[in-house]
């Protein structure tokens, strides 16, 4: 059976990931980021119950490793009203990803029937995962994430953004990225709201490196450019109104 791209990739990801960006710009740097907005997201949907998260496409697990060092987090995790799911289909990153976030209360797995069944989820995130999907895929893998989510429960998917030049050159020189096809936002928008979720908002992000967001005068740049086209990255937030459609139509 041929390996997975990224089993192959899976010890030296990050490395190769450095090799295909710019001088001075850093991997980690980018995961920092997302882990900071995913903090924001948990905490602001969070409602003193049972939380379920859900990395899609989750890697080596640096995003969770990030998130169980959140000081906002702990609480949650202490108590277990926060629980961690990841899934991807890579095995020797999910080893990476154990090995990396160390930490037993992340649920790991490279098969989505391992889920466990009673499980519905509040968030899910997916980062940089579907532009590796073929595009004659991507529709039934937005139905299989709508069934394992909650009635309005948020999903949120990070992209790269195609009509970033930049953008488009580091995808093209990194080896992971070989069978990318980029999404416009226009497309992922229309994908997801053809499965039942709702779209809620979005924005465009790093017209310059995350590693320089730490300087007010890149953070007010980006904040105002957030709805334009120009950032290397965006990501897009929807609801799930699949199963609250479904219930208001048995309701009738």
């Amino acid at each position: 059976m041929t390996k997975n791209l990224f089993d192959r990739v899976a010890p030296d990801y990050e490395q190769i990931h450095n090799r295909s960006l710019p001088p001075g710009v850093r991997s980690d740097t980018f995961v920092t980021q997302k882990a900071a907005k995913v903090v924001q997201w948990i905490t602001d949907e969070y409602a003193d119950q049972e939380f379920c998260y859900l990395d899609f496409g989750c890697g080596n697990g640096r995003l969770f490793k990030c998130l169980v060092a959140s000081d906002l987090l702990q609480p949650l995790l202490a108590h277990n009203g926060l629980r961690l799911f990841g899934f991807d289909t890579s095995v020797d990153s999910l080893k990476e990803a154990k090995a990396i976030a160390g930490d037993d209360r992340i649920s790991l797995v490279n098969n989505w029937g391992a889920l466990p069944q009673d499980i519905r989820f509040d968030l899910v995130i997916s980062c940089n995962v579907f532009h590796h999907i073929p595009p004659a895929e991507r529709a039934e893998t937005v139905q299989a994430l709508r069934a394992r989510m909650k009635a309005n429960a948020t999903l949120i998917i990070w992209e790269h953004n195609p009509f970033n030049p930049l953008t488009r050159l580091i995808v093209k020189a990194c080896p992971f990225d070989k069978d990318a096809h980029l999404l416009r936002l226009t497309t992922t928008i229309s994908l997801f709201q053809a499965q039942a979720f709702r779209y809620i908002t979005h924005a465009y992000l790093n017209v310059l490196p995350p590693g320089l967001h730490r300087w007010p005068a890149v953070a007010a740049l980006e904040s105002k450019l957030a709805q334009i086209p120009m950032g290397a990255q965006y990501w897009v937030m929807f609801k799930n109104e699949g199963e609250s459609v479904r219930r208001a139509a048995e309701d009738d």
